[in-house]
């Protein structure tokens, strides 16, 4: 597994010697320039203590609580493409990486080690969802819908990740689907999930499921919608969903 110390010290005794030989070398003002492309320098060098390890799932950046370190120019596109200085990152090694240690809070994007935590900017959703799996397809008690991010990372629509049907920030009518990936992280379902998702659509009338299960984890869902980014699922109100995890999901 990834030694997160040696990560964390390695980039803060990088970070700061480059600081102090900019500043001796090349005077304040110059020095001052060459620290602003630092940030580049914080990525390859945690990128590469990465690449050399056994690197398996998300961090516990929830553990965590660095310094902030300031803005990087690394931007999440709404396609789940990731950017650095106007480039796409096309190693998804690297990506998965990023994307393993980004953290939401109060609005916000970070990717976070033990010792520090820079700002990114994401357009829409940090992950985009492009696949679909069903076990137990059409019997409402048991069916479950697992959902892969391009990234790789899968979960199963639930209590503990579900599914919404928001309006799209850009103003147009389409639906906007998200899940809740982690920790307030949302994935973006795409098109071509969607229309697999409207192909198990039931009555929630006609399927004749023990509520029990839904119940017991209803109000759970309700606090997730809540928080995640101001979205709300209707699961409980319309007639028209699908069942994921012994919960409905309204489709509306």
């Amino acid at each position: 597994m990834l030694n997160w110390r040696a990560i964390g010290v390695c980039l803060v005794r990088r970070i700061r010697r480059q600081i102090r030989e900019a500043v001796e070398n090349y005077g304040k003002k110059t020095g001052e320039a060459l620290i602003k492309n630092l940030a580049a320098d914080k990525i390859k060098s945690i990128a590469a203590a990465a690449e050399s390890g056994d690197w398996r799932g998300a961090a516990p950046v929830h553990l965590w609580n660095p310094p902030f370190c300031g803005d990087i120019d690394i931007e999440i596109r709404r396609d789940g493409s990731w950017w650095h200085e106007g480039r796409p990152i096309r190693r998804k090694g690297m990506a998965e990486l990023f994307a393993s240690v980004l953290l939401f809070n109060e609005g916000e994007y970070f990717l976070v080690t033990p010792f520090e935590k820079v700002r990114i900017r994401v357009e829409d959703c940090p992950f985009l969802l492009t696949t679909l799996r069903v076990e137990n397809a059409g019997d409402a008690s048991t069916q479950t819908l697992y959902l892969r991010t391009s990234l790789g990372e899968e979960v199963a629509i639930g209590a503990e990740h579900p599914l919404f049907i928001g309006a799209d920030s850009s103003g147009n009518a389409e639906p906007h689907p998200t899940v809740n990936v982690r920790a307030g992280l949302l994935g973006l379902v795409s098109r071509s999930v969607f229309y697999q998702l409207a192909e198990l659509v039931v009555n929630r009338a006609d399927t004749a499921v023990e509520s029990a299960v839904e119940s017991a984890v209803e109000s759970t869902v309700d606090c997730a919608a809540d928080s995640a980014a101001g979205k709300i699922g209707e699961h409980s109100t319309h007639s028209l969903g699908i069942w994921s995890s012994g919960v409905f999901f309204a489709l509306a």
